[in-house]
């Protein structure tokens, strides 16, 4: 029985290393920006603290639920951003999960007057285990479910994750590129076995346009910002493109993933994959979404998409900082 189980690790952990695994992804991509690109950490200015929860499939019962707490500080004199990601993603009926333990941290320097580069690390540890306790083994079923009569294996592996990043902005716009996995580390849980991580690589941007403006404190209240973000891992890669509305406190958004008529994964399957709605409400410090990922892929009928929620707190007001200060023109949500 032990031979079995370890072969059945081992072709999950195979199967797994040939779709380039599953990091966790965010609808909400700057609602959490320092797990998009860990030269974010700091860029708000203000220090933040961010909870995010992610049930992606729920139509497919527990497919996958992620939960993110992140957090980033800023320190002026030193130019120097610091800030944490802890997350805990799990697959399934909670045989598979993962935990993450991220510092990040970002230094930032002027290029000119009006635009600003910052460069970003992520190291950190990542535990990857497996529950054999929610699995179910022939000799259970032909048993009546009695326990499986199984010896005990590896069930869990932690392993060193390294990451890096560069973000370059002004006021109206930002690019930014960050890299993941740089270690490839082995995430096997079988001894002897190899499943290493391919590096994961993002490439980001966006432009804000502001309807209006307040006269006293040169900031923008109302404003149309288009945002992308291309990621690839391996044979894989996704392309993300969309558009915010922002009234006053109030935040409205689309994105569309997917990259149609320029590649297809095999015959009969379009690279499209959702179509994300999301509402946010900004306040001075206070920050809450929702969203909702439609499906457009063969998984619409199965799936019922995805659904997300952020609450964020700031510990300053923002627009007392911009008076002196020119942070990321990107969304919050």
């Amino acid at each position: 029985m032990k031979r079995i189980l370890i072969i059945l690790i081992a072709i999950f952990f195979f199967l797994g290393k040939e779709n380039k695994a599953q990091d966790m992804q965010y609808t909400q991509l700057y609602a959490a920006s320092i797990y998009l690109n860990p030269a974010f950490t700091g860029a708000n200015v203000c220090s933040r603290f961010t909870l995010t929860y992610r049930n992606q499939w729920p139509g497919i019962t527990t497919a996958y639920k992620s939960y993110m707490l992140s957090m980033d500080h800023y320190i002026v004199n030193k130019n120097l951003g610091l800030g944490l990601i802890a997350a805990h993603d799990v697959s399934g009926t909670g045989i598979l999960s993962t935990d993450y333990f991220h510092p990040v941290f970002a230094y930032q320097t002027n290029i000119s007057r009006k635009t600003t580069l910052r460069l970003g690390i992520q190291p950190g540890l990542t535990n990857k285990s497996i529950n054999i306790a929610n699995s179910l083994f022939g000799d259970q079923i032909v048993r009546g479910g009695n326990v499986a009569t199984i010896e005990t294996v590896p069930q869990s592996k932690m392993f060193f994750d390294a990451g890096a990043g560069a973000l370059i902005y002004s006021a109206n716009y930002w690019v930014g590129s960050s890299f993941y996995h740089l270690n490839k580390p082995n995430e096997s849980l079988v001894p002897g076995v190899s499943s290493k991580l391919p590096i994961k690589y993002c490439v980001q941007g966006g432009a804000k346009f502001s309807l209006a403006e307040d006269e006293k404190t040169n900031y923008n209240d109302n404003r149309i910002t288009l945002a992308f973000n291309y990621k690839g891992q391996g044979k894989f890669d996704q392309f993300d493109i969309g558009f915010y509305l922002k009234e006053h406190i109030l935040n409205l958004g689309i994105w569309y993933r997917g990259l149609p008529g320029f590649k297809s994964y095999k015959a009969g399957y379009p690279n499209n994959d959702a179509v994300a709605f999301i509402i946010g409400i900004e306040t001075d410090r206070m920050n809450f979404g929702y969203s909702h990922d439609l499906t457009i892929s063969s998984l619409k009928t199965v799936s019922k998409g995805a659904n997300e929620l952020t609450i964020s707190y700031q510990f300053c007001k923002l627009k007392k900082k911009k008076r002196r200060t020119v942070t990321v023109s990107c969304p919050k949500f």
